[in-house]
């Protein structure tokens, strides 16, 4: 199922709703899936612990989130929070990947 905001305006029902919602979840696991195979990358590429936390890089994703969710009219403050809790699990997760690569 191919879902866009034409095809939800078309749902008359709360099962195919939930249906839909359902295969939106799945799709997104699937990119927090890729997101963390890019923390697993960058475990590999960077050589120095240190540069696992990078607070510069971390205020940029946050800005490009409030933004692009400004844009796209969902609310950016829960958003934000959302990715800083990303961002945050990232980190551990990087640093994590990046002593196990090392031991």
């Amino acid at each position: 199922m191919n879902i866009t905001t034409a095809s939800i305006d078309q749902i008359d029902n709360m099962t195919q709703l939930r249906e839909a919602v359902d295969q939106l979840d799945t799709e997104l696991i699937e990119l927090f899936r890729l997101r963390f195979a890019c923390m697993d990358a960058a475990a590999r590429i960077k050589q120095d612990r240190g540069a696992v936390r990078d607070e510069k890089r971390k205020a940029e994703v946050l800005a490009n989130v409030k933004s692009l969710s400004q844009k796209a009219a969902i609310p950016a403050p829960t958003m934000a929070a959302i990715w800083e809790m990303l961002v945050e699990t990232s980190i551990s997760y990087e640093m994590q990947k990046w002593d196990q690569r090392r031991k």
